[in-house]
């Protein structure tokens, strides 16, 4: 098989990224491993974090599970719905990691704000309202994001739900 420079330079990049993706996301759950009463549950936040990575059509707890090798989607829908974990405490230790990270680096703030269209009341923030994304006012739920933005690093350190 004929592999041209660029080809050789493209896998090293995608080899560095896949290192520094290892190292940063190792960081993250060590940064929160307190925030969660117990192991198992911290173990869950993590393969939860790798599924909504993969490469699915749909993530919900079943399309994820499947991803994960998981018999059924109740792991996850257990750390979604059940399982005791402090998530201020967890948000605010990422931020922190964040701010660690991209030490030097010059960071711009951006806030956004993302209106998803929704079929029913029934979710959290759901109501008639304004949302450029369904280019004007219908059932949605708007949310804002506050990310850290750098010319290689843009992470997400804040949201809140409307």
């Amino acid at each position: 098989m004929f592999v041209t420079m660029y080809q050789e330079q493209v896998a090293v990049e995608v080899t560095i990224a896949q290192a520094v993706w290892d190292r940063v996301f190792e960081a993250a759950m060590k940064a929160i491993a307190d925030c969660f009463a117990r192991p198992e549950t911290r173990s869950t936040a993590a393969e939860m974090i790798m599924g909504l990575l993969t490469e699915v059509d749909t993530r919900n707890c079943w399309t994820l599970a499947q991803a994960l090798g998981h018999p059924g989607p109740h792991r996850l829908q257990h750390l979604l719905s059940r399982a005791r974990f402090d998530h201020d405490r967890a948000r605010e230790e990422i931020a922190r990691l964040v701010v660690r990270e991209l030490a030097g680096q010059d960071v711009v703030l951006v806030a956004d704000e993302t209106g998803d269209a929704k079929s029913s009341t029934g979710c959290v923030g759901a109501g008639r309202q304004y949302s450029g994304a369904i280019r004007g006012v219908g059932l949605c739920q708007v949310a804002v994001h506050l990310a850290a933005v750098t010319d290689s690093a843009r992470v997400v350190i804040d949201r809140a739900l409307y």
